[in-house]
């Protein structure tokens, strides 16, 4: 992929740059202006660059794309697409914005007759086409491109703070809406520079296609859902709650969902809080101490997305392991659930085909996760074909030797069957994991990442 960006970048160059050199410096230099030629042409190569850049930011976020399917591209690898994209395109800007700077103060330090040879605030077109040369509405837009590539520039500055790590996790509505801010800022963009509009039409049409097809929301009534909450602590505000606030449980909550927008904030934060007004109502004197898994049931405005194409196949596998940390364990049982149901849809009579032995027989899950975060999970307590290892971690005790556990499992496989390991958890645990899984020629493995 890299390669191919790099490629496309040096046939921009090779193309635009003699062109733009020989316009802006021929054009200096016949009105007797030595220098600022190749700074007016890198100035304009930058803008070409930031033109194809833009679109290749936008072509990943259409989640449905045919694009992505075509490829088999899963969502991590076109959300990377998407941020090294955006990253290239703020760079090209803020070179493409220095530049114009630094000819700015440049031309403003030369005589008045540069000064009117090259118009500041469109040096692209000759005087009398630009404002104040030409009053028309043309020369008035052509005038007009500092003023909103300026404010683009301001937009996408905003965008870039609020994906950083620290803000984007804790504050995600506010990198979420701010996102939402680009599709102003795609439109001032193309009013800058018209060509934007035709690198920036690819991804904005598939991105409005998908949004258009994937509103397929059933009515509230019929939709009810279970929501897990895995190691999420109750606030101290009482005695109890102070006894409970130590401890981790597992709370189901049975949710009616509508397609509504969120109004407050993080939407697990919703959804926790309203489950902590539920128990609020209740008399917490007739609850048992012990209980670590509460059930309750609240009418909620949901809007679920997914799932998206991935490339894991587990059930193309003799033997699936789960090495999973932590909430890692949801794709676990995901896994799980897929082993147990059944491998076709129909009879042999039904399809007309011998019924064949399934390649999938072996589902095994290696949970590591902290003693005191540990709850039974009913998912898996329900599985009896699934072999499932449980390592409390803590203080003083152990950590997992994952080596040991997939050596394990790969000698005890039969000639020629393939092992496929899913790994999920903390971003250490799945750098880990995946050296073990590397150093075995005979184990392939997919890392799910849900970092956004």
């Amino acid at each position: 992929m890299a390669s191919w960006v790099i490629t496309l970048y040096a046939i921009i160059v090779g193309i635009w740059w003699p062109r733009l050199q020989n316009y802006f410096v021929d054009r200096s230099l016949a009105e007797g202006i030595q220098d600022g030629g190749n700074k007016l042409a890198a100035i304009a190569l930058t803008g070409h660059m930031c033109d194809v850049t833009m679109g290749m930011a936008l072509v990943p976020i259409s989640r449905h794309s045919a694009l992505a399917s075509f490829f088999q591209l899963s969502v991590s690898t076109t959300l990377t697409l998407h941020m090294l994209s955006a990253y290239t395109l703020f760079a090209l800007v803020l070179v493409h914005t220095f530049l114009y700077v630094s000819w700015v103060a440049f031309i403003n330090g030369i005589s008045a007759h540069a000064r009117k040879v090259l118009p500041v605030l469109n040096p692209t077109y000759l005087p009398h086409e630009t404002w104040p040369g030409s009053r028309t509405s043309l020369g008035v837009w052509r005038a007009s491109l500092i003023f909103t590539g300026l404010f683009a520039a301001i937009i996408m500055l905003a965008i870039s703070v609020t994906t950083l790590p620290k803000i984007r996790r804790k504050h995600f509505n506010l990198f979420y809406f701010t996102h939402l801010s680009s599709i102003l800022m795609v439109i001032v963009i193309c009013l800058h520079a018209s060509t934007m509009l035709y690198c920036t039409a690819p991804g904005l049409a598939m991105w409005c296609l998908d949004w258009t097809t994937k509103d397929a929301t059933t009515p509230a009534e019929n939709d009810e859902i279970v929501i897990q909450f895995l190691f999420r602590k109750v606030a101290a505000v009482d005695s109890y709650q102070d006894k409970m606030a130590r401890r981790t449980w597992l709370s189901t909550l049975c949710s009616r969902f509508r397609q509504e927008p969120a109004k407050s904030a993080q939407w697990t934060e919703k959804i926790a809080s309203s489950l902590d007004r539920k128990h609020d109502q209740q008399n917490h004197d007739h609850l048992e101490r012990k209980e670590q898994v509460w059930h309750t049931s609240v009418d909620l405005a949901l809007r679920l997305e997914g799932p998206y194409f991935s490339p894991a196949d587990p059930s193309r596998y003799h033997t699936v392991v789960c090495l999973v940390a932590g909430t890692g364990i949801s794709g676990a049982i995901a896994i799980a659930g897929a082993f147990r149901a059944p491998q076709t849809s129909q009879s042999p009579a039904e399809s007309g085909y011998p019924k064949s032995e399934p390649v999938w027989r072996r589902c095994i899950i290696v949970w590591s996760v902290r003693e005191r975060d540990y709850v039974d999970l009913p998912p898996l307590a329900l599985t009896s074909d699934v072999e499932l290892q449980i390592c409390l971690t803590g203080p003083e005790k152990p950590r997992q030797d994952l080596k040991a556990i997939m050596s394990g499992i790969t000698q005890s496989m039969p000639p020629n069957a393939g092992t496929w390991a899913y790994i999920s958890g903390p971003r250490g645990f799945i750098e880990s994991a995946k050296r073990v899984c590397k150093a075995l020629s005979d184990v392939e493995y997919y890392a799910a990442s849900w970092e956004i």
